[in-house]
């Protein structure tokens, strides 16, 4: 088991030295972050100049951790990746020990950081992620113990949900940081053999069904009437600057657009935020869906464009304009609000393991997948086969599927274009709308 050093550049007159060495039939390498003129080095040590002390000594050093580092793996009989074998020379070479780096390889918190900094998930995800690791990192404080994988067990997952429920949250949080948790632990032990701990597997994940809401098609034309205009936006956010006013005025435009879309197709934001002019042809918008894509490829769905979509592809809309969700599901309640979308809604929650019961205005509870739920509920109050409004969302578990997806999607389209729904112009929905609403004050007289 040697080391060899070698120039990475030994045609040019500088060069970086990097240390190899072979084990379990691959070769490894280590960059030594020393640079030598190239005429000093001979047979793998520097020699005949000034720097040649310090840099030989950097070199030794290097090759210690490196042998190091292999008997490491040795003991464990792993054969480890580049990237894992080079953080391990750097621990041997910060002054850790086998025993102390074996104890550090077992502690959880490092671990998910690692694993949230490398992993290939969504930002929403990592954030979630995140949350999680910030709540764990709490309870290491409270507890004044350190957690390694062997300490998440199935005692740890009582004290962790008491300790959750005593700081009120909701049953969904806690749910959520489980779900995580198991996410980590079963990485941990599948992927990278850090641990035989298999109590997290009981973990349960509780959770309860959100208090959402559905817009109507009358309060979806009531925001996409709302004028927004420089006094719309001087009197809800009491801004006199007049280039802000312009700023504001265009972001929530595209916002409420942008939301639309989304309530008059169904579509995840994840789906209708990336629309583009090549996704439109002959009235249908067709995408695929982004959701599942890294697990299997799934199948493009294709929607009708409804009149108010129309409407607004045609007012010149910047499809590619980009808009962060956070940014969506915060302004789309700001303009829900303005729209008059309001009354007292009941909603239940779970907190500290009480069911709770609070008021909400309906423009509260208006988020990004609003405009998903709103879409499908729409369908279905027109009539629409269960079988076909699948076909629109996508959804498409196994059991879903055997059940309800009959057609395919361009015959699905096809039918839907011929009804009533897809050929109303917004004119016409608004019509119908004022009608609506006089009927209801005619009852209310009576």
């Amino acid at each position: 088991m040697e080391v060899s050093f070698s120039l990475d550049n030994p045609k040019r007159e500088v060069s970086t030295i990097r240390g190899f060495i072979r084990y379990a039939g691959k070769r490894y390498s280590y960059p030594s972050g020393e640079s030598v003129r190239v005429v000093c080095f001979q047979k793998g040590k520097c020699k005949n100049c000034a720097e040649a002390g310090a840099v030989n000594n950097k070199l030794v050093a290097i090759e210690i951790a490196m042998k190091n580092a292999i008997l490491f793996y040795k003991q464990d009989f792993k054969i480890p990746e580049e990237k894992d074998f080079r953080k391990k020379v750097e621990q041997f070479l910060q002054g850790n020990n086998a025993i102390e780096i074996k104890r550090k390889s077992q502690e959880l918190l490092p671990y998910i950081e690692g694993y949230i900094e490398e992993c290939d998930k969504s930002d929403e995800t990592k954030k979630s992620y995140k949350t999680c690791l910030n709540k764990l990192r709490q309870y290491e404080s409270i507890k004044n113990k350190t957690l390694t994988f062997d300490d998440i067990t199935l005692k740890f997952a009582e004290g962790f949900r008491s300790w959750l429920l005593s700081d009120e949250h909701s049953r969904n949080y806690i749910g959520t940081l489980f779900k995580n948790l198991k996410t980590f632990m079963k990485h941990a032990r599948k992927t990278d053999k850090l641990h035989n701990n298999a109590d997290y597997e009981e973990f349960k994940v509780e959770s309860e069904v959100a208090d959402t809401i559905a817009l109507s098609e009358m309060e979806l034309l009531q925001l996409h009437r709302l004028v927004i205009d420089e006094d719309l936006v001087k009197r809800a956010s009491n801004d006199g600057r007049l280039h802000n006013i312009r700023a504001r005025m265009q972001a929530w435009d595209n916002v409420r657009k942008k939301f639309l879309i989304g309530a008059f197709t169904a579509m995840r934001v994840s789906d209708f935020n990336r629309i583009q002019n090549y996704n439109i042809q002959d009235g249908i918008i067709t995408i695929l869906p982004k959701k599942g894509s890294s697990i299997r490829k799934p199948e493009l769905v294709k929607i009708p464009m409804h009149p108010v979509i129309q409407e607004i592809f045609a007012s010149g809309f910047d499809l590619s304009c980009k808009i962060s969700e956070q940014y969506l599901n915060k302004q789309i309640k700001v303009l829900c609000r303005l729209a008059g979308i309001v009354g007292d809604t009941i909603v239940y929650r779970t907190e500290g393991g009480v069911l709770k019961e609070f008021i909400k205005q309906r423009w509260e509870l208006v988020s990004t997948h609003t405009a998903r739920r709103s879409g499908a509920t729409n369908f279905y109050k027109q009539g629409f086969p269960k079988r076909s409004i699948m076909l629109l969302t996508g959804h498409k578990s196994e059991k879903q599927f055997d059940a309800y997806v009959k057609l395919s999607a361009e015959e699905n389209a096809k039918a839907l274009m011929d009804g009533d729904y897809f050929k109303k112009d917004a004119d016409t929905s608004m019509e119908w709308m004022l009608i609506q609403i006089e009927k209801e004050n005619s009852q209310e007289n009576v």
